[in-house]
C-alpha cells in the first residue's frame, strides 16, 4: 500500500470579512413601510413578466384579435345550444314513448312455466 502525506491546513484567509449589523425594526410604522415596499417591488416585478408575456404580435392588431375570439365563442354557444335543444328534444320523446307503451306489460303476470318454455333449456355440467 501506498502512504500518503501529511494533510494539508489551509491558513484562514487574511482579509477580515466585515460583519453587517442586523438591524431590527419596531413594530408600527418601520413595519409598514417596509411591508410597502416589499409589495411594491413583487407588483413590478409581476407587471414586468405580464407586459413581456402579453405583447401584442406585430402583424395583427390587437382589435382584430379579440374580434375572432368573440366569433368563436359566439359559435361555441351556438353548438352548446344546439345539443342541449336536441338533448331536450330527446328527453321529450323519451317520455312521450314511455307514456305510448301499452299498459298491458306491467297488468299481465305470465306464468313461470311460460317464461320457461320461452327460454332455450339450460344446459346442464356434471363433474366426473
Amino acid at each position: 500500500m501506498t502512504r500518503s502525506g501529511p494533510p494539508v491546513v489551509t491558513p484562514p484567509s487574511t482579509l477580515p470579512k466585515e460583519k453587517k449589523r442586523k438591524v431590527f425594526y419596531e413594530h408600527g410604522k418601520d413595519s409598514l413601510e417596509l411591508a410597502v415596499s416589499i409589495g411594491k417591488t413583487q407588483e413590478d416585478k409581476a407587471l414586468l413578466k405580464a407586459e413581456k408575456h402579453h405583447q401584442p404580435q406585430a402583424g395583427q392588431p390587437r382589435s382584430e384579435r379579440t374580434h375572432q375570439k368573440s366569433r368563436t365563442k359566439k359559435k361555441l354557444e351556438e353548438v352548446k345550444a344546439t345539443i342541449a335543444s336536441q338533448r331536450a328534444r330527446l328527453k321529450r320523446e323519451k317520455v312521450k314513448m314511455r307514456k305510448e307503451r301499452p299498459e298491458r306489460a306491467v297488468h299481465q303476470k305470465s306464468s313461470p312455466s311460460g317464461n320457461a318454455q320461452d327460454r332455450a333449456p339450460r344446459k346442464r355440467v356434471s363433474f366426473a
